[in-house]
């Protein structure tokens, strides 16, 4: 199964995942949510059998905890990205592209100074990891700005609603999904439940923004899916700030970690793509180029494993990796999303006896 598609699967087949959402007034005639002798404030009723004797067995009970957070972690990464992509177009187009300068008619700030000067000191700090201020936005952040009563109801009514009730729905999706964040950011256990949570309230604002763009006639340019994440063996763990142009990254120390391998190595990367995209939709394919001129390898799928050789030696490598919708039309010519990687010269090998 793979894990960053649980959703879809779930919706599926039937599972807790579907639509799983105690507080909305339409669930409460849905039936994979209406258990028998349900409690909402324990977890242990995940295994009732519902009514009309739906099967709830929940796939997520199947996932190490590693995994299970991992999961919940890269739906929340896919949410905070949309959230931007939405936020900085509505305050551009309403306010100019230093909207976080702007003040309103009646000289008040739009966005107010605590939470200004906290963005610029993160972008001063780490200006190669956040291009942009809205890059450097944290969940707290997207609640202020998404349910702040005027800027709701100018801007971002029309996007979560008929979908969402209103604002105090929205709010309240919103502190669920940072209180789940905040746990697994600070390597707290989170519950079954929390889980199907984040997964699902994810997914829905992600679908309401989806809805939106189709509305405005944008889904050429936004609904595609994108590269939004690399792991690799080495401990790495990058994640994707700005993803309006190509994902480029030199390993030379500067701005990402420096990677210096030798022949005899083995190296493995893996890529995560926006979770709100079914694996059927696009396919992932990659090439390892020596110097950019010469193909050592290629092969197909998220997950890029080598061995380096005595013949790659004093050669700079080059990983590509495309992401290809089953589209018709692409976002870049006949691709929809590109990662460039670039490597140091390979050096010899080390034995252990001379």
């Amino acid at each position: 199964m793979n894990l960053f598609n649980l959703r879809k699967k779930s919706v599926e087949s039937n599972d807790l995942i579907t639509r799983r959402k105690p507080e909305r007034e339409s669930d409460k005639s849905n039936p994979l949510v209406s258990l028998e002798g349900k409690d909402e404030s324990s977890d242990s009723n995940i295994s009732k059998k519902p009514e009309r004797g739906l099967n709830i067995s929940s796939p997520l009970l199947s996932l190490e905890e590693i995994e299970l957070r991992d999961l919940c972690r890269h739906h929340i990464d896919t949410y905070e990205n949309w959230s931007r992509r939405i936020i900085d177009e509505t305050f551009k187009n309403s306010y100019g592209s230093d909207y976080f300068s702007f003040e309103t008619s009646d000289d008040q700030p739009l966005i107010n100074n605590r939470i200004r000067k906290r963005i610029e000191q993160r972008v001063s700090e780490n200006p190669c990891r956040f291009p942009r201020k809205i890059d450097a936005i944290l969940l707290g952040d997207v609640e202020h700005f998404l349910c702040n009563d005027d800027l709701y109801n100018k801007h971002f009514k029309n996007v979560f609603e008929p979908f969402f009730s209103g604002i105090d729905e929205v709010r309240n999706v919103l502190k669920s999904l940072i209180s789940i964040r905040n746990k697994l950011s600070h390597g707290n256990t989170i519950s079954i439940r929390e889980a199907e949570q984040c997964i699902c309230y994810s997914g829905d604002f992600i679908d309401a923004y989806k809805k939106y763009y189709t509305e405005m006639g944008k889904e050429r340019d936004y609904n595609v899916p994108v590269f939004l994440r690399i792991k690799d063996s080495l401990g790495n763990d990058l994640i994707r700030e700005n993803t309006r142009e190509l994902w480029e990254i030199s390993f030379n120390g500067k701005v990402a970690p420096k990677i210096q391998l030798r022949s005899g190595d083995a190296y493995k990367l893996w890529v995560e793509v926006d979770s709100s995209f079914p694996n059927e939709f696009y396919e992932i394919n990659w090439k390892l180029m020596k110097d950019d001129y010469e193909m050592i390898e290629k092969g197909a799928g998220n997950v890029i494993c080598f061995k380096l050789k005595n013949n790659h030696v004093s050669y700079g490598l080059m990983i590509y990796i495309y992401l290809t919708t089953k589209r018709d039309w692409h976002r870049f010519r006949d691709k929809d999303d590109i990662i460039m990687l670039h490597y140091e010269e390979v050096l010899p090998p080390i034995f252990d006896v001379y």
